[in-house]
């Protein structure tokens, strides 16, 4: 801050008295003033007030010397670059003071030709060290008392002594009755080594009448460092003979804080009016826990005004400005923060599942992390929980901690996505990075889709398709993000869209998707998953005949066998028709419906046939759909016809089964109640397989099926035999 006009913490009149003081004092030795605060508190700003105001006096009388240590190479070059500013200063002082009679440029003349010269007898600073009267405190003595003598008997040999010319510029100075301020910032940020020799410096030698110094520092690393540097026991006694009035900077109201982060940010960053109340709770809230210094204020604007330029109309600003904060206020609860939303966009990708494990090994952390921080739970679980995604303020579960990944707030995620929040699973890795993740779903991406739905199944297909080539860091395809999307939209939101080639464009590229191994979870397929899900979102957003229409279409004509198998078999146990009983609430379709739409699938299964059935990649899901729905029989005659061949009948038997964590051969299943989906007596087969691999060996394929039988069994705590002692053929069986 510079300007009087940015004087937003009334430092105004303290900088007046200050001026005044430095100006004021008496001029007969040199006086040094403190302006002592932490880092951040505003020191900075207070010294260009000061500036400010002793530029305003009459420059024939005040001349300001910012001397700016850090920048000087090494301490012998400390020494001169001071005296070079002084000159400068007695010089301007000469071009502003000179009067009618000459007196006052005469007189400046010669203070500046009697401090060049001194400056110039001073040489390397290692001079001064032990010459009478000029002693520093402190300075070390080793290789350079000689070097001081040798210096002082060839100055004196030459004329007056080092002592001598500095009382002879002392009198000048004196009689040019003009002051020289001079302003050192930041002296606590030196390095120890050169604190102690600026102090030395300020105390011992440029010590002149009519020149104030001006020292701007955090008192307890000051301390420290001259601790550290001179050895001495108390840094603050040391600082006390140097330092003749010391004043601290006034702590700014939270309130005037706020005031001016508000101002600044409108400056540069649009706000919806619909979250401005929000935004103002944030910079209320979050803002006056963390505001604590101007500097704080400062480290957040300097954060948002890199963040907002490349994140405007991308993101949610109240979001953005309360991460921001807590980024530079709170970063082990930032790193917290991050690492929740990184997990919570895997989860929600259905790329991750969370352990009870994992979820209390979270829950620890940010434990942990608001410790670290000095905040707690109660205090900031509603902020997290307006910010974050899966926050519960209501943990019933008084046996493990369930505060984190919970699906109560599962109806705000369409508004999260819409509004581009940072509990978007799609867009919240943007505030962390400023990249958008390659397999996030944007605004406009749901706009394409949209526009390929009025447009017809086939284009919807081929963007999904489009899709499905972009991959996230967590593994997942666009595609599949993008199923995940349509899951949170509101309901109602769908009641203008063209979802019937909307629907039908996702079932006709399901198999499609379903072919990248990747995208599956113990050989299930996700993306079907998420697309019977908005599926079934989408029956109870339509109306009743709607969707008795679309479904009827995508059982009768949707081209991916597979997925609609999958979809059939839903139904088929959700109905009750097949299995231990029914679910209405899981079902999509009405009785008569699911009748209608099972007899248009088994009538598609008879015209595929079984030979191409067995060509498809989820010939499986089919199978079992075809015999589960109603067409055992059927099922049973064209297996019986296609496995007369042992050859034949193994392939078989390896295809119907099932995996239990990959695809892996090693982790085959297959139940006696699934053979008989396609066998009518499963005893019968398992005695075929075992005379085959009495035949061959373990390891044939005949083998691994009847590993993978008595996998099954195990499960039930039976070896095969037992297992087969045990069979019965089910109760219910169509």
């Amino acid at each position: 801050m510079s300007p009087s006009s940015k004087d937003l913490f009334g430092f105004g009149p303290l900088a007046e008295r200050v001026a005044q003081a430095l100006t004021t004092q008496a001029a007969g030795k040199g006086f040094v003033l403190g302006v002592e605060g932490k880092w951040g508190s505003g020191k900075s700003s207070l010294l260009a007030l000061v500036v400010e105001k002793l530029q305003q006096m009459d420059q024939s009388k005040v001349a300001v010397v910012e001397f700016r240590p850090w920048l000087v190479g090494d301490r012998d070059q400390l020494l001169t670059s001071l005296f070079d500013d002084l000159v400068k200063a007695i010089a301007s002082l000469q071009q502003a003071g000179g009067d009618a009679t000459g007196a006052t440029l005469i007189t400046a003349k010669d203070v500046a030709e009697k401090a060049r010269k001194f400056a110039g007898h001073l040489g390397p600073l290692g001079k001064l060290t032990g010459l009478a009267g000029l002693a520093i405190p402190g300075a070390a003595w080793a290789g350079t008392v000689l070097e001081g003598l040798a210096a002082a008997a060839k100055d004196s040999a030459e004329g007056l002594t080092l002592a001598a010319q500095k009382d002879d510029l002392s009198a000048a100075l004196r009689k040019l009755d003009c002051r020289i301020v001079v302003t050192i910032d930041d002296v606590d940020r030196l390095e120890p080594r050169e604190v102690a020799e600026l102090l030395r410096l300020v105390r011992s030698v440029a010590d002149f009448p009519n020149v104030s110094y001006l020292l701007c520092y955090d008192a307890t690393i000051l301390k420290q460092a001259v601790e550290k540097a001179t050895g001495v026991g108390d840094g603050g006694a040391y600082l006390e003979k140097i330092v003749q009035t010391e004043i601290g900077v006034p702590l700014p109201e939270s309130f005037a804080l706020r005031r001016w982060f508000t101002a600044e940010l409108k400056a540069f960053a649009v706000c919806d009016e619909r979250r401005v109340p929000e935004l103002l709770h944030v910079i209320d809230e979050t803002g006056g826990r963390c505001f604590g210094t101007a500097r704080s204020v400062v480290r957040v604007l300097d954060s948002l005004r890199v963040y907002w330029p490349s994140l405007s109309g991308r993101v949610d600003l109240v979001d953005l400005v309360w991460l921001r904060i807590i980024a530079v206020a709170e970063p082990t609860l930032y790193r917290w923060i991050e690492e929740y939303l990184t997990a919570y966009a895997s989860l929600a990708a259905g790329r991750a599942n969370i352990s009870e494990v994992q979820r209390a090994a979270l829950a620890t952390r940010i434990d942990e992390a608001l410790v670290a921080e000095g905040l707690e739970w109660k205090q900031i679980q509603f902020e997290l929980e307006r910010h974050l995604p899966g926050i519960n303020l209501r943990n019933f579960n008084q046996d493990k901690d369930e505060r984190l990944f919970s699906k109560v707030r599962r109806a705000a995620h369409a508004q999260d996505f819409e509004r581009a929040r940072l509990a978007s699973p799609s867009h919240s890795r943007l505030y962390f990075t400023l990249v958008e993740p390659a397999d996030s779903i944007t605004n406009i991406d749901i706009e394409w889709l949209l526009g390929a739905a009025n447009s017809g199944a086939g284009e919807v297909a081929d963007l999904i398709h489009r899709f499905s080539l972009t991959r996230g860091d967590a593994g997942a395809s666009k595609a599949e993000r993008l199923l995940d999307q349509l899951n949170r939209i509101h309901i109602d939101a769908m009641q203008g869209w063209p979802v019937e080639p909307l629907a039908m464009g996702i079932v006709n590229i399901a198999d499609e998707l379903a072919n990248d191994e990747t995208g599956e979870d113990w050989g299930f397929p996700r993306i079907w998953h998420l697309a019977t899900s908005f599926l079934k979102r989408l029956s109870k957003a339509l109306s009743e005949q709607r969707w008795n229409d679309l479904a009827g279409k995508i059982f009768a004509e949707g081209t991916s066998l597979g997925f609609v198998s999958h979809l059939l078999r839903d139904e088929i146990f959700a109905h009750g028709f097949y299995g231990e009983g029914s679910n209405a609430a899981d079902t999509a379709t009405k009785p008569d419906t699911f009748d209608r739409v099972r007899k248009a699938m088994l009538q598609r299964y008879i015209n595929r046939g079984l030979e191409r059935i067995m060509q498809e990649r989820h010939a499986i899901t089919i199978l079992y759909a075809w015999s589960q729905g109603g067409g055992r029989d059927d099922v049973i005659r064209a297996v019986a016809e296609l496995t007369l061949e042992d050859e034949a009948f193994v392939t078989f038997m390896l295809k119907i089964c099932s995996t239990t964590g990959s695809n892996s051969w090693g982790n085959l299943s297959l139940s006696l109640t699934a053979i008989h989906n396609f066998f009518p007596r499963p005893p019968e087969v398992v005695r075929r397989l075992q005379a085959l691999v009495a035949k061959s060996s373990p390891a044939s394929g005949a083998g691994l099926v009847l590993e993978a039988i008595s996998s099954s069994a195990a499960f039930d705590g039976l070896d095969i035999e037992q297992a087969l002692d045990a069979w019965q053929q089910p109760a219910k069986c169509t």
